[in-house]
């Protein structure tokens, strides 16, 4: 009976304990998954009461053979039955043990999934308001006053991005719990909610960085601006007051003068290209920004310009007071007093005459003075600087100089005279000071044109090929055309005039003088234009041939070689990936160098495509062929980066080494849990701990550089891709990381904590030690003198070699203080030497001080050699 009993009972034993070894696997992540697997192991629990009773009837059957003795006589059938019990009574309990611990383990991975869930709500919660505050922000076509509220409140919003990110980080790790005790779902709904959660926080951080980013370059560029015009005025205010210094407060003679005003001709200079940058740039902000920072900042330019033109035009007036040395333009007898001249003429029938000649050399007049306003304006804006936009200002840098041009002169100190400086001077600066600047007008010629040729300079287009100064050169080419054509017809009527005119008067001289002039600058200049052109074309054209022929024959190297490389067999072994992952990396950098070349020699090449001869077309060819060979070769790459990547995923090297990995790095956990700091272990099982976490530790090191090598994998090939396979290999990857880190610095701190105890017992034991000695040293005065100093020399020598080997001899205290002393002491004694070696005097005073009480209270000085010569 006992034998039929125990083989039934085996078999169901086997059975139970089969089917509670088997891991509890979860379809879903549910509350009704739970409840299924918890009337799952209900069953299972009744099936293991039921047979209770047979346990019991078994063991009781036993124990009763056991105590009979007819029925087992022999010890081996007591000891097979003993055993048989034994072995029955442990299967059992650890049945039983089993069960409990299955229906808690389902309780608690309840209990996580709801926790994880929760802190999840409240985090995605969180997520959804922040990518509605993240995707509308007001960084477009703002006010400046509310773009910098809007770059305080996006300050503080990533502040608290960046906050949440320890709420992330808690969700993750309890995911990596439950994935490391299988308390996952088979659906992989915790995966996808964690590893989209991570995914939608990065997106947030980068966009939140983005607008950040946005904010600030737009905010920055008004505050430069700003800056900028501020300093031209304070600038502009302290040359103003320098001015009215000098022209009505001074008493300066003639010279100083006129070094003051070579002084701020020089200021003037080296202020005008900062003048008319601010300006350019005044004009950009205008196109981007809103409507009412674009008027604010137009009236901060028309002010700035105003300013300028009265101040220049002040300077330059002075100037001219103050040399007034050549011959005026108009006749100041004729044009000041006509009258007088008419009564005091001989015979008044030349009153028709003069007045015909007055009027005539009057239009004369005015036609000479707009062409030498023409001229001027045509030198002044022909040689603009390199970093010159295009667009000239009223007070450019070339203004200034024409404005100590001393081919006329403005006449004295009166206010008629005043009146034709203001003219004269605005006629110079391009436009009347009392007009508003060009720049002003909505519907102004050059308004229209700068951010035209702006933008074509900065978009990609074909029509950014040609440099911005060669089409400002182009329109003020044809401006010149006119004005030279101009000088021409006035040339003309001035030389039918000079017969009429007086040797003396200065109209025949200015003209002459004006026309000569502007001849002579503009044919300079149109050579000197033509040369320029000349040679930046063959510069611009022997570059463009050399970078071509480096990018053509670098694509003739890289596509054959790109073709063998995709050409070969998918790699098996994880080195040749490596080896692969290398080159691929090194061929990607040399890729981004020849980028740059690559995106130059199109954008030069524009200049050239736009003509019809036999160099253009071969260029145009040999442009076309190695953009084709470049688009191939990007497409290499990118097959060859992307065979790599299959080949990593179906490598089976790549697999199991993350799979050891992961039960590596959970049996270090384990070592690491194994390794108790309990207070009152004692020295030597601390010492083994220690040897046992130093030895973990190298281990742990040894594996840094597999590690290494695994996350350079994973961010060349698995970084950016898609696939359920890849991602799951990268987040191994991660958690295998992050858990080697994590471990490392475990294992560091318990060898620092294991240290600290393993001194103190040491420190504890040698002075427990000495204590023994002392007493036992007292305790036995009788002893020979010898004994107890030979003992007290064998108690104390572990403790003395102990000491020594812990901490280096310590010298006296007088000693070291003696020692940090002398050099200190050194140095008073030389002092005190030379003291000494100094003579006590330099001979007799010439007088003492005495105190003669019998004639006087007060010191009377008394000379020893007698009175001093006088």
């Amino acid at each position: 009976q006992l034998d039929k009993n125990m083989s039934n009972l085996r078999t169901w034993l086997s059975r139970i304990e089969a089917e509670l070894a088997k891991p509890v696997v979860y379809s879903v992540c549910h509350s009704n998954e739970i409840q299924k697997k918890l009337a799952e192991h209900q069953d299972l629990q009744r099936d293991i009461e039921q047979h209770t009773k047979c346990v019991a009837s078994v063991l009781t059957l036993c124990d009763v053979l056991l105590h009979d003795a007819d029925a087992c006589g022999s010890d081996s059938e007591n000891d097979s039955i003993l055993q048989t019990t034994r072995s029955l009574d442990r299967r059992w309990r650890n049945i039983c043990a089993m069960s409990m611990e299955r229906r808690m383990r389902i309780e608690e991975t309840w209990r996580l999934w709801c926790k994880f869930l929760g802190d999840y709500s409240h985090f995605e919660e969180w997520l959804k308001t922040a990518e509605r505050t993240a995707a509308n922000p007001e960084s477009a076509n703002v006010l400046y006053t509310s773009a910098k509220e809007e770059l305080k409140k996006f300050e503080a919003f990533q502040r608290q991005v960046h906050e949440r990110l320890t709420q992330l980080e808690l969700v993750n790790k309890q995911y990596r719990r439950l994935a490391r005790e299988n308390r996952t779902d088979a659906a992989s709904k915790l995966r996808v909610m964690v590893h989209d959660g991570n995914q939608r926080w990065d997106c947030l951080q980068k966009r939140v960085a983005s607008v950040l980013r946005r904010l600030k370059h737009f905010t920055s560029q008004r505050e430069d601006f700003e800056g900028t015009r501020e300093a031209i005025l304070v600038w502009l205010t302290e040359m103003d007051l320098q001015l009215t210094n000098v022209e009505h407060f001074s008493e300066s003679d003639f010279e100083d003068k006129m070094r003051q005003l070579k002084g701020f001709q020089q200021e003037i200079t080296l202020n005008t290209n900062k003048i008319d940058a601010l300006i350019v740039f005044g004009e950009n902000l205008i196109q981007k920004s809103a409507p009412l920072d674009a008027v604010l900042i137009e009236d901060e330019l028309e002010e700035l310009h105003s300013y300028c033109q009265e101040v220049f035009g002040r300077v330059a007036r002075f100037h001219h007071r103050l040399t007034n040395k050549r011959p005026v333009l108009h006749d100041d007898r004729e044009m000041c007093d006509p009258e007088t001249d008419l009564y005091n003429s001989p015979d008044v029938s030349n009153v028709t005459s003069w007045s015909e000649t007055s009027r005539r050399k009057e239009e004369v007049d005015a036609a000479a003075t707009r062409v030498v306003s023409g001229g001027q304006h045509m030198c002044h804006l022909l040689v603009p600087p390199p970093e010159r936009s295009g667009r000239e200002t009223p007070v450019s840098i070339d203004s200034i100089p024409l404005e100590w041009d001393h081919t006329v002169d403005v006449g004295g100190s009166s206010s008629h005279e005043d009146d034709e400086d203001v003219t004269f001077y605005s006629a110079l600066s391009v436009k009347s000071a009392t007009d508003p600047p060009s720049w002003h007008h909505p519907g102004s010629k050059e308004r229209k044109w700068l951010p035209g040729e702006i933008m074509e300079g900065l978009s990609p287009s074909p029509t950014s090929g040609v440099p911005l100064h060669h089409r400002g050169y182009n329109k003020l080419m044809s401006e010149c055309n006119d004005s030279i054509a101009s000088v021409q017809r006035v040339k003309l009527v001035l030389n039918d005039d000079e017969e009429l005119e007086d040797s003396g008067l200065s109209s025949s001289v200015v003209s002459k003088h004006s026309r000569t002039g502007v001849s002579e600058r503009w044919e300079l200049q149109k050579a000197q234009t033509s040369d320029q052109s000349t040679e930046q074309d063959l510069e611009q054209w022997q570059k463009l041939n050399s970078d071509l022929c480096d990018v053509t024959s670098w694509l003739g190297r890289v596509l054959p070689e790109l073709g063998r490389l995709q050409r070969l067999a998918p790699s098996t072994s994880i080195r040749d990936i490596e080896i692969n992952i290398r080159k691929l990396k090194d061929m990607q950098r040399t890729f981004d160098s020849f980028k740059c070349l690559m995106i130059s020699v199109n954008l030069s090449a524009r200049h050239f495509l736009q003509g019809d001869s036999v160099e253009l077309q071969e260029l145009q060819e040999a442009l076309s062929s190695a953009n084709h060979s470049w688009s191939q070769a990007c497409c290499g790459l990118e097959s060859w980066e992307s065979r790599l990547h299959s080949a990593l995923l179906q490598c089976q090297d790549f697999h199991e080494a993350l799979h050891l990995l992961l039960l590596w790095l959970s049996q270090a956990e384990d070592k690491l849990c194994g390794v108790t700091s309990d207070p009152s272990t004692s020295q030597s099982a601390l010492l083994q701990h220690q040897a046992t976490l130093v030895d973990l530790q190298e281990e742990l090191r040894g594996r840094v550089h597999q590690v290494s090598s695994l996350q350079e994998i994973n961010s060349q090939l698995l970084l950016s891709a898609a696939g359920e396979q890849s991602v799951e290999a990268k987040e191994k990857v991660h958690v295998i990381s992050s858990k080697l880190d994590l471990l490392l610095q475990q294992v560091a701190a318990a060898l620092l904590s294991l240290q600290g105890q393993v001194v103190s017992q040491e420190t504890c034991s040698t002075g427990s030690e000495r204590h023994g000695a002392g007493l036992e040293t007292l305790g036995s005065p009788l002893l020979p003198h010898k004994d107890a100093e030979t003992r007290r020399a064998t108690v104390r020598q572990p403790a003395t070699k102990r000491s020594l080997e812990e901490a280096p001899p310590r010298r006296p205290l007088l000693y070291r203080l003696f020692r940090a002393a002398f050099p200190l002491q050194l140095l008073f004694l030389l002092l005190l030497v030379l003291i000494l070696l100094a003579p006590l005097s330099d001979g007799d005073h010439s007088c003492t001080l005495s105190n003669n009480f019998a004639r006087s209270f007060y010191p009377m000085l008394s000379y020893t050699n007698g009175p001093p010569p006088t």
